[in-house]
């Protein structure tokens, strides 16, 4: 990752086709939408049915249900999110694709990171572990990463909290990837206390290694939490090896687009191992 980086981005084709499937065309073969009109709403009411993606998802919204909302939040802000992800996860990986990954998605959506990563690793065999408190975005997430072949080797678990993840494996050596994008935006998140429950899902999964990739819009407000959220993850053990803006350029059928992105990236070794017998 390095500061101001400007790139063109394109999603997989299969990953295109299948926002578009699974999410464009629903919302617009919806009975309710017709006159220009997305499940009866104008365009104004249905940004402001999803709330600028902070709203409680799993309320119901005038005549919207809780599926509605999501379904309305994936049809305005997933794709973005999808191509951010995919060039961020193209530039982490550029390199070489870590064995045994397991991913921990926070504030996962409709599993927008796992699904951004399956479109950039050769061979998609990580575990994924999509957590956020709103059963309509975890059932969406499911949704869609089962109509994935994509994603028929990825081994999938719902959480709507850290410390409700079911892990029933021994704590190992596989290394982790924690994606946390749009999170820190949320004014009542309590950083140290995300921390504290991220730091103890760790331990549960092993001695491996942790990379965090966080991303967020720079507009003023976004990253309010950022600064109380890295001295939390320092005391835990991390360090920031990147902290910056870019650009990504997205193609669209009138223009390209550009798109402004705040980004960190944050690192912990894997803990030490003991030697027995000089081996």
């Amino acid at each position: 990752l390095s500061r101001s980086r400007t790139v063109a981005v394109e999603l997989p084709e299969w990953l295109r086709d299948l926002w578009t499937t699974e999410v464009v065309r629903r919302v617009q073969r919806d009975p309710r939408s017709r006159g220009g009109r997305l499940l009866g709403l104008s365009r104004a009411e249905a940004i402001d049915a999803i709330g600028g993606g902070q709203a409680p998802f799993d309320e119901p919204h005038g005549d919207l249900s809780p599926a509605d909302r999501v379904l309305l939040y994936a049809h305005f802000n997933q794709k973005g999110h999808l191509e951010e992800l995919t060039e961020a996860f193209r530039m982490v990986f550029s390199n070489t694709v870590p064995c045994g990954l397991i991913v921990v998605d926070l504030g996962c959506g409709p599993a927008t990171g796992g699904l951004a990563l399956a479109g950039v690793l050769p061979s998609p065999t990580f575990d994924y572990i999509g957590v956020d408190q709103s059963q309509a975005m975890r059932r969406l997430g499911e949704h869609l990463a089962g109509c994935a072949p994509q994603l028929n080797q990825v081994r999938r678990r719902w959480a709507d909290d850290l410390k409700a993840v079911d892990w029933d494996r021994a704590p190992g050596w596989q290394p982790v990837l924690v994606i946390v994008s749009y999170l820190l935006a949320s004014p009542t998140l309590n950083p140290r206390r995300v921390v504290a429950d991220l730091d103890e899902l760790l331990t549960k999964l092993g001695n491996g290694r942790v990379t965090m990739l966080y991303t967020n819009s720079p507009k003023q407000g976004r990253n309010r939490k950022l600064s109380a959220f890295r001295a939390a993850l320092e005391q835990a053990g991390f360090d920031m090896p990147a902290d910056g803006t870019g650009e990504i350029i997205i193609e669209r059928r009138e223009a390209a687009k550009p798109r402004r992105l705040r980004y960190a990236m944050f690192h912990r070794p894997a803990k030490g191992r003991l030697r027995l017998g000089g081996e």
